[in-house]
């Protein structure tokens, strides 16, 4: 399973990136050792939005009605996918820092 994520700009970095999808005591979780791919905006969307995008592919398999504790049968199945997006406006921030050496 995987998780893939658009900024929908050039102007964020990463563009996109995929995490892992690893599962959890209650369902499946971001692998938290792909913390880094976070998309950061380096522009503002001005009085516009950016259309963020995420989609989430999985696997998946059957088995047979008879023997459901059974091996996945084949012919296997396409992936599934699913997909989310929102518009998302950023803000612009910006700061002045100043040495207080002499």
């Amino acid at each position: 399973m995987a998780l893939r994520v658009d900024a929908g700009t050039a102007d964020a970095d990463p563009q996109s990136c995929t995490y892992d999808l690893v599962k959890g005591k209650d369902g499946y979780l971001v692998d938290g050792e792909d913390a880094g791919c976070k998309a950061t905006y380096r522009r503002s969307s001005g009085s516009g939005t950016y259309p963020f995008k995420a989609s989430i592919t999985w696997k998946v398999t059957w088995t047979d009605s008879a023997d459901p504790e059974g091996p996945p049968q084949q012919p296997g199945l396409p992936d599934g996918l699913s997909t989310f997006e929102q518009d998302v406006a950023v803000k612009e921030i910006q700061s002045v820092n100043r040495s207080t050496s002499r």
